[in-house]
């Protein structure tokens, strides 16, 4: 079990389909959270960070009063000119919870689903969390190593 899991309770049963109960949990993690939500949409987000780099949780189907059915954790990386479908698929064809991919003007996605349904054990959410700053560490230093491979090309 990761140390972010045994920092509360392992047992201990959590909604994790209120946003507002997600942003408590990522504060007893130790992680920054901001509760906001979209202009356009109204649904809920929640703003973040880990390993240096901002990341939004992002909640979906959140019209009842059970709450919202998922969340996706997500990040964007502005365009650099070795960002190809050619290193999204050297990404992706390897790791199998984080996933990304290059949009039509050569910026970089990454997004982790989760659902929502039911109450998770403590221990679960935080090793949901502890995935998602794993593997976006692993993707900085993949990325790292993509762009030397392409001649340090800025």
């Amino acid at each position: 079990m990761p140390a972010a899991a045994q920092k509360g309770d392992p047992a201990r049963m959590v909604d994790i389909a209120h946003p507002e109960e997600v942003v408590k949990l990522l504060q007893s993690e130790g992680y920054k959270a901001e509760l906001k939500k979209h202009e356009d949409s109204g649904e809920p987000y929640i703003s973040s960070a880990a390993n240096g780099s901002p990341f939004t949780i992002e909640f979906y189907d959140c019209g009842t009063a059970k709450g919202c059915t998922s969340m996706q954790f997500f990040s964007w990386y502005k365009k650099k000119p070795w960002y190809d479908a050619g290193l999204a698929n050297r990404w992706n064809a390897k790791k199998r919870f984080l996933r990304i991919v290059i949009d039509k003007d050569g910026d970089l996605s990454t997004w982790m689903d989760a659902t929502t349904i039911g109450k998770v054990s403590y221990a679960n959410f935080a090793d949901t969390i502890d995935w998602w700053s794993s593997m976006t560490g692993d993707l900085f230093t993949f990325l790292d190593e993509e762009e030397k491979a392409a001649g340090g090309k800025k």
